[in-house]
C-alpha cells in the first residue's frame, strides 16, 4: 500500500524503519472505526466517571486486548499510568499497575514496543496531597525506584520494553531550585540506580537546558526531551 494509502487508514508502525509514530495510552472508545473496529468490543467496553475542574464526564474504555490492533497502526506505546503509582508497593507486592501491565504483556508481540512512564512518586520533589502540594519523602530513592518500579517492570514488558520516561515536574518561578542543584541531586540518583540506555528525561523548565544537567545526562547515557511550552512537541536533543 502507498504511503498516502497508509496514513489515510492511520497505518503509521512501517511508514520509515527508522521513524516510530505512537500515541501517550491507548485504548479510547473515541478511535472505534479509525483505531479499533467496533464488532470486536460489543458488549466489553468499560464506562468510568471521571471529574475535571469540578465537572463530571463519562469515559469508555476498551479492553487490554485492543493494544493487538493498536500495534496494527503504530510502532510504539507510550504507557502513563505507570507514572501515576509505582508496579510494587512498599512491601515488594504486585499493586495494581503490576495486574494491569501483566495484562499488556500477554497480547504483546515481536517488534512491539512499549514506552513506561516513571512513577512521578520518585521524581517529583513535591506532590499533591489533598489540597496542597507536600514534600515527597521518596524524590530520587533509588533503591524504592529499583525495586518498585524498574524491576518488575523488566520482570513484566523486557522484550518490548523501548524506554523509561522520567517527567521533570513543573516548579514555579519562585521555587525553582538552582539548574547546579538539580544537576548534583540527578547525578547522584543515575549513579545510583542499574545503568540503562532506555532512560529517557522529559524536561519542562527552559532554565534546565544547560550543560550542567546535560553533563550528567550525557555520563548516564540518557537521551532528552524538551517539552515545548504551549505545544506537545518533543524535539530530541542528543
Amino acid at each position: 500500500m502507498s504511503l498516502e494509502g497508509n496514513t489515510q487508514q492511520f497505518r503509521f508502525r512501517s511508514i520509515h524503519p527508522k521513524v516510530l509514530i505512537g500515541t501517550a495510552s491507548d485504548r479510547y472508545a473515541g478511535w472505534l472505526g479509525q483505531i479499533y473496529s467496533p464488532q470486536k468490543y460489543m458488549g466489553r467496553i468499560k464506562r468510568r466517571t471521571k471529574r475535571v475542574g469540578g465537572k463530571s464526564f463519562v469515559e469508555e474504555v476498551l479492553p487490554v486486548d485492543s493494544v493487538q490492533e493498536y500495534f496494527e497502526h503504530f510502532g510504539v506505546l507510550e504507557l502513563d499510568f505507570t507514572f501515576y503509582a509505582p508496579i510494587k508497593d512498599n512491601q515488594g507486592k504486585p499493586a495494581r499497575n503490576y495486574h494491569t501491565l501483566r495484562s499488556y504483556s500477554q497480547y504483546l508481540k515481536e517488534g512491539d514496543k512499549l514506552i513506561l512512564k516513571v512513577p512521578q512518586v520518585f521524581f517529583a520533589k513535591k506532590l499533591w496531597q489533598g489540597k496542597v502540594f507536600a514534600t515527597n519523602p521518596a524524590y530520587l530513592d533509588a533503591d524504592a525506584f529499583k525495586r518498585q518500579f524498574y524491576e518488575p517492570a523488566l520482570e513484566l514488558v523486557e522484550p518490548w520494553l523501548h524506554g523509561m520516561l522520567f517527567e521533570q515536574e513543573y516548579h514555579r518561578k519562585q521555587d525553582r531550585p538552582a539548574p547546579s542543584q538539580v544537576a548534583r541531586e540527578l547525578d547522584q540518583f543515575f549513579s545510583s540506580i542499574p545503568q540503562d540506555s532506555r532512560y529517557h528525561v522529559e524536561l519542562r523548565t527552559e532554565s534546565f537546558l544547560c550543560p550542567e544537567l546535560f553533563h550528567v545526562f550525557e555520563a548516564a547515557f540518557i537521551e532528552a526531551a524538551v517539552q515545548s511550552i504551549g505545544k506537545e512537541v518533543f524535539q530530541c536533543l542528543r
